[in-house]
């Protein structure tokens, strides 16, 4: 993981960020990814019982509409 550092000024009512190098971070090194599925052509489906968002190839959840247009 990245080393984040931080600078806290005279005026301890005020932080102010500064420019922060992460560094290579992949998708899959965020908490809140479950890549476990992870294969060619698979997308990110939000889960709303783990609050995670699962790596998946299919789309199997009712609530889900792709509205992409006329055909």
């Amino acid at each position: 993981m990245a080393n984040i550092k931080a600078k806290i000024r005279r005026n301890p009512n005020k932080i102010v960020a500064q420019t922060l190098k992460v560094g290579n971070v992949a998708l899959t090194d965020l908490t809140d990814i479950n890549a476990a599925g992870t294969t060619d052509g698979a997308m990110l489906l939000y889960n709303g019982t783990t609050n995670k968002f699962d790596v998946t190839p299919e789309i199997g959840n009712q609530n889900t509409n792709i509205i992409g247009g006329t055909y």
